[in-house]
C-alpha cells in the first residue's frame, strides 16, 4: 500500500480510536458500576482497545508502530475527555441500568470537535514533515513524466597470462590506429603483452539515465556513461593516471514509439534489441539507426509471446572528402548491419517456461580489397606518411584479435633500391553473415529459488576457405616478404611465418566460422533485493571468424576470438540495491601461438 493511502487510512482509524476511546468506560468503572447488572460470559474485555489495535495491526491495515502510537494517543486523549466531563455524576444521577445493558456516557460536540482538530493538525504536520500527502499541483507537470536512474560499479582485475605463452602475438589494431606501419620490412611489429601479470587493476564504471514520457505513444531516452576511449564494447574507465579527470560519454540517446501495445519503433542510439548472448555481442554494446519490435503471441495463445525483431544499423558511412589531401576524390564506402529476429516464448506448466530465438545478421562492407597498384617510392620519404592508398579506407576499425586479416595495400617496389619500404594497413579478410540461436529454459524450483539454462550457436555462413590467398600475388620471392599478405589470426608475428599465402610459408590456415556457449544459472529472489544472490558457470568456444571480433565480449580472453574455456561468478546482494560479486574467467587459444589469459574481477555495484 502506498505511504500516502496508508497514511490517510491510519489518519481515520486514529479518529476511530480516539471518539472509541471517549465513550469506553474504564475496565474499573465497569467491574464497579456495571458488574451485578452484566451476565460473566457477556463481561468486556479489560483490553478491549489493545485487542482492537492489535486486530488492525493483524490485517495489515496499520503497521505495529502506528498501533501503538494511535493506541496511546486514544487513551491520553480519552482520559481529557473523560476528566472534562463529570462521568462519574452522570452516572450516579441516572436510573439504575436494566440487566444486561452498559451505560455509555454522553460527550459533548465540542469536546469531539476539539479531538477531530487536534487529529487534524497533527496527520497534516507529519504529512508535510515527511511528504508523502504532498498535493498534485506541487511540482511542475513535467517533472513527473521524468524518470532518473544509473549504477555505479568499482572493479579489481587482474590479468594473469601463463608463463608458457608465445611473446609473438601481433597487435594488429595497433598497426591500423598508429600506422600504416612498415612491419614487413625488418621494422618491430607491434606485440600483445602475453606473458606479464596486471593484478589487481581499479575500474569504475558510472551510468546515469533519463527517461521521458512524452505522450502516450512516445518516450525518449538518455544516457551518460565512463569509459577509456571510444571503443563500442566498454563502459569501463581505469582509475590511476596521475588523478586526471575522466571522459563521459554519450551512451544512448533515443526515441520509442508505440503506435500500438503490439508495435514498437526505435530511433537513435540504444542498448541491443535483440535477443542474445555476449558469445555475439558484448553486454554494453550499443546500436546506432532504426529497430522494430512486433508481438504476435495474443494472435496465437494469450500465455505465448512471439516478438518479430529487425533493424538497420549504419556501423560507418565513410569519410565524404576521401582522400583529404588528394584532388581526386573517391565514394565514400559505407558499412551496415541488417539484422532480423525470431522469438518465441511459452510456460512449461506452473513452474517453468521455455524461450527459443533465431536471428540473422548481415555486415556489410567489412571485407577489405586490395588496393590499386600503389607507388609509395615515386614521392619523397618526407611525405610519405601523407600518401594514401586507394583503399586505405577499408582497415578493419576497433580490431581486437582473432580475425584473420591481411594487408590491404598492393605497394609498388622502388626499381632502384634494395630497400623495400612497404608500410601497411590490415582489413578483415573474410564477410560476415552470422546465424544465432538461442534457447533458454527457466524453472522455479520454489518461490525462492529458479534455475536457468541458456545455450547460444553462432555460424558465420559467409566463411569461405577458397577466399583465403584471392588477394595474394606473392610478387617477390625467396626471403622477401609478399605484399598481400595473410595473416593467421594467431600465427605470430614472424613475417614469412605468419603469412599464410607467402612462397614457401608452412603455416596452414587453422581458423573457422563457428561458436557455442552454455551456461547454467542458480537465483535466489531478485538479485538487487536484500538476501538474493546468483551463482553461474559457462562455457564457451569461439573459432577464429565465427563473429566479428570487435563487438564480442570484452572480458574473456580480454576480447576477440579464437578462444575456448569457462566462466564461474557468483554475486550477492547485502542490501537493498547494491551486490557484491566475484567472476573467474579462464580462456586459451584455439589454434595458433599458445595464448592463455586468466582474469579475475572483484566488483561492488549499486543501482539507483
Amino acid at each position: 500500500m502506498p505511504a500516502s493511502a496508508r497514511w490517510m487510512k491510519s489518519a481515520k482509524l486514529a479518529q476511530f480510536l480516539l471518539l472509541a476511546s471517549s465513550v469506553m468506560v474504564p475496565a474499573s468503572a465497569w467491574a464497579q458500576g456495571t458488574a451485578s447488572a452484566l451476565p460473566a460470559a457477556a463481561a468486556p474485555s479489560e483490553s478491549a482497545m489493545v485487542n482492537l489495535v492489535r486486530l488492525l495491526v493483524a490485517q495489515k491495515l496499520i503497521k505495529k508502530e502506528e498501533g501503538e502510537a494511535l493506541m496511546g494517543q486514544a487513551l491520553a486523549e480519552a482520559e481529557q475527555a473523560r476528566a472534562a466531563v463529570p462521568v462519574r455524576q452522570a452516572q450516579a444521577e441516572l436510573p439504575g441500568a436494566a440487566p444486561g445493558s452498559i451505560r455509555v456516557p454522553y460527550i459533548p460536540e465540542t469536546v469531539r470537535a476539539q479531538i477531530r482538530e487536534e487529529l487534524k493538525t497533527e496527520v497534516l504536520a507529519q504529512a508535510r514533515t515527511e511528504g508523502w500527502a504532498a498535493p498534485d499541483n506541487a511540482s511542475p507537470e513535467w517533472v513527473k513524466r521524468i524518470k532518473l536512474s544509473g549504477d555505479i560499479r568499482v572493479r579489481s582485475q587482474s590479468n594473469l597470462y601463463s608463463k608458457n605463452n608465445s611473446n609473438q602475438i601481433p597487435d594488429f589494431a595497433r598497426i591500423n590506429q598508429v600506422g600504416p606501419l612498415a612491419f614487413l620490412d625488418g621494422a618491430p611489429l607491434p606485440t600483445l603483452n602475453s606473458t606479464q601479470d596486471r593484478a589487481s587493476r581499479l575500474e569504475v564504471r558510472a551510468r546515469l539515465g533519463v527517461d521521458v514520457h512524452i505522450n502516450d505513444i512516445m518516450a525518449a531516452g538518455l544516457m551518460l556513461a565512463t569509459g577509456n576511449d571510444n571503443s563500442p564494447i566498454s563502459t569501463n574507465q581505469n582509475l590511476g593516471g596521475g588523478l586526471a579527470k575522466r571522459d563521459i560519454w554519450l551512451d544512448q540517446a533515443w526515441l520509442r514509439l508505440r503506435p500500438t501495445a503490439e508495435t514498437e519503433f526505435l530511433l537513435g542510439r540504444f542498448a541491443n534489441p535483440f535477443v542474445s548472448t555476449d558469445l555475439l555481442f558484448d553486454d554494453d554494446l550499443r546500436f546506432d539507426g532504426v529497430s522494430t519490435k512486433i508481438e504476435l503471441g495474443k494472435f496465437v495463445r494469450d500465455d505465448m509471446t512471439i516478438s518479430v525483431r529487425g533493424g538497420v544499423f549504419p556501423l560507418d558511412f565513410g569519410d565524404p572528402n576521401y582522400p583529404a589531401n588528394d584532388f581526386n576524390k573517391r565514394n565514400a564506402r559505407e558499412r551496415w548491419l541488417f539484422s532480423g529476429q525470431v522469438a518465441l516464448g511459452a510456460p512449461l506448466g506452473n513452474s517453468a517456461s521455455i524461450r527459443v530465438a533465431a536471428a540473422y545478421h548481415a555486415f556489410k562492407n567489412l571485407r577489405a580489397n586490395v588496393s590499386e597498384p600503389c607507388a609509395l617510392y615515386q614521392t619523397p620519404s618526407e611525405f610519405r606518411s601523407g600518401v594514401v592508398c586507394s583503399t586505405d579506407n577499408q582497415r578493419a576499425t576497433f580490431l581486437r584479435k582473432g580475425n584473420t586479416v591481411f594487408g590491404i595495400r598492393d605497394i609498388v617496389l622502388d626499381p632502384d633500391s634494395r630497400t623495400p619500404n612497404s608500410p601497411q594497413y590490415v582489413g578483415l579478410l573474410f564477410d560476415y553473415r552470422i546465424v544465432n540461436l538461442n534457447a533458454e529454459l527457466s524453472y522455479n524450483l520454489n518461490d525462492n529459488f529458479k534455475l536457468i539454462a541458456n545455450g547460444d550457436y553462432v555460424k558465420n555462413i559467409a566463411f569461405k576457405r577458397s577466399d583465403l590467398c584471392r588477394n595474394s600475388k606473392n610478387r617477390v620471392s625467396g626471403s622477401n616478404p609478399p605484399y598481400n599478405n595473410v595473416f593467421d589470426p594467431i600465427a605470430g608475428a614472424d613475417p614469412i611465418r605468419g603469412n599464410l599465402c607467402a612462397a614457401g610459408s608452412t603455416t596452414s590456415f587453422t581458423g573457422g566460422n563457428q561458436g557455442y556457449m552454455g551456461t547454467l544459472t542458480v537465483e535466489h529472489d531478485s538479485l538487487f533485493k536484500r538476501g538474493g544472490w546468483q551463482a553461474k558457470f559457462g562455457y564457451r568456444y569461439l573459432e577464429s571468424d565465427a563473429v566479428v571480433d570487435a563487438y564480442t565480449d570484452s572480458d574473456f580472453h580480454l576480447g576477440g576470438t579464437n578462444a575456448k574455456g569457462y566462466t564461474i561468478s557468483a554475486k550477492a546482494s547485502m542490501f537493498d540495491n547494491m551486490t557484491i560479486g566475484a567472476r573467474w574467467l579462464s580462456a586459451n587459444e584455439i589454434s595458433g601461438e599458445p595464448f592463455r589469459i586468466d582474469v579475475l574481477q572483484a566488483d561492488l555495484e549499486v543501482k539507483f
